[in-house]
């Protein structure tokens, strides 16, 4: 197994475990990398475990891989940016869910809203 972008990729899987833990025990233990190889060749993704809460805010977590002649090439994890920013500095909780900025909080706010409805 290879990666487009190693460094990028151990980045964002950490912050993953961090932020994510069930969505991080997703793609190390229950991925079949056996199966990917004999996938055609192309770009395909697979979504992880995601909370609702998670999804309603930041949407569901993939992983995008790629299979060029039975060598996998893992190419990213989305949200990107979401992963990225958890990686470079500590988030803060928002009622259980990581927020970045006053948007996100915004969000967590109007999906606890429509719960209580």
């Amino acid at each position: 197994m290879k990666f487009r972008d190693e460094n990028d990729f151990i980045r964002k899987s950490r912050s993953l475990r961090k932020y994510c833990p069930r969505a991080y025990k997703d793609l190390i233990f229950n991925l079949d990398k056996e199966e990917l190889r004999t996938l055609p060749n192309g770009v395909y993704s697979k979504n992880l475990y995601t909370s609702k809460e998670f999804e309603l805010v930041y949407g569901k977590i993939k992983l995008v891989y790629s299979v060029i002649n039975g060598l996998v090439i893992m190419e990213d994890l989305e949200p990107s940016q979401f992963l990225l920013d958890g990686y470079v500095y500590e988030l803060d909780t928002y009622k259980g869910v990581p927020y970045r900025n006053q948007r996100d909080k915004f969000k967590i706010e109007l999906m606890i809203r429509r719960k209580e409805v």
